[in-house]
């Protein structure tokens, strides 16, 4: 039997979508506009529904969108397991599917969920109409790290992450400013005060600790799985080393990134569209940029020769 975690901050400002059964837990689902394919966005590690907050409203203007909660983040309950991989990427395809939204997809997501929407599409290719990988991390990641360098980075943040999820309840990572989310004081007025609420969450600490305790495992889910379906592709990319985790900053560490998007470009088979002075968080730093790249995608996606 599942226990609800009832956080005080969903309390204090109600769900802007709907919550959809998925088992024993719901996730927040929040979808505007009409006409297929639907799009999903897909937040990454430490992020949810609301990092798409610039984008959202503007991407709603020419076909239905959804952005969504994994569980234990945003509005969604927390699950009573870890949710690693395929495990979130089912949860996705149950609330999807709870919520009577229809496939084929067009799956768009950024750093982690970025990984997580390939996932999906290797997965289940005919239920994919595309797939937009913002600043994702590619399923070779790791391979693209001298292995010490890797093994170091991966400790420390782990470290970091699990002493704040730690000290989360005494109020010591709002003291320090270390918010789950990078980017929640930077999102729209309506939205911010939810969203740094909720990063200053033990809940938020929590799950964002978890997922990143299964991140390596994911990677090699995700090598395990077949190729990318042949649905149009594109892949956007920073072009500076700004709100990344801790660890992520310096000039090896962004050439490693740089390899990163490029070795995803070379299997999707495309050219990287790199956004100038853009750190991690594209939709964030150029939303009409964003918005307009994705359209441009969505509307070959729906040419007769890409439908389904």
């Amino acid at each position: 039997m599942l226990t609800r975690v009832d956080a005080p901050q969903t309390k204090q400002w109600p769900a802007p979508g709907h919550l959809v059964s998925v088992g024993e837990h719901r996730l927040h689902l929040h979808c505007k506009g009409q006409g297929g394919p639907t799009l999903v966005l897909e937040a990454g590690m430490a992020g949810w529904s609301q990092d798409w907050a610039f984008v959202h409203d503007g991407l709603a203007q020419v076909g239905q969108v959804c952005s969504y909660d994994r569980a234990g983040y945003g509005w969604s309950d927390a699950a009573a397991t870890p949710r690693n991989g395929m495990d979130a990427v089912d949860d996705l395809r149950r609330a999807l599917d709870a919520a009577g939204i229809p496939s084929p997809y067009l799956l768009a997501g950024h750093s982690f969920g970025g990984l997580l929407a390939s996932m999906y599409a290797r997965a289940y290719p005919k239920e994919i109409a595309g797939l937009a990988l913002i600043d994702a991390v590619g399923r070779d990641y790791e391979a693209q790290f001298p292995p010490e360098r890797y093994r170091k980075f991966r400790s420390s943040l782990g470290r970091t992450l699990r002493l704040a999820d730690m000290f989360s309840p005494l109020g010591i990572p709002r003291l320090i400013h270390l918010p789950a989310s990078l980017v929640a004081e930077r999102l729209p007025a309506g939205e911010r005060e939810a969203a740094i609420a909720m990063s200053y969450s033990r809940r938020h600490f929590r799950a964002l600790r978890l997922e990143d305790a299964g991140f390596d495992e994911v990677l090699k889910q995700a090598l395990r799985l077949g190729p990318l379906p042949a649905v149009p592709t594109i892949v956007l990319s920073s072009q500076q080393m700004r709100d990344f985790p801790p660890g992520l900053e310096d000039e090896v560490m962004r050439l490693m990134w740089q390899r990163n998007q490029m070795s995803i470009a070379k299997e999707a088979g495309v050219e990287p569209v790199v956004f100038a002075g853009s750190g991690h968080y594209l939709h964030v730093d150029q939303p009409d940029a964003v918005i307009r790249t994705l359209d441009a995608w969505r509307e070959k996606a729906r040419e007769p020769s890409h439908a389904h």
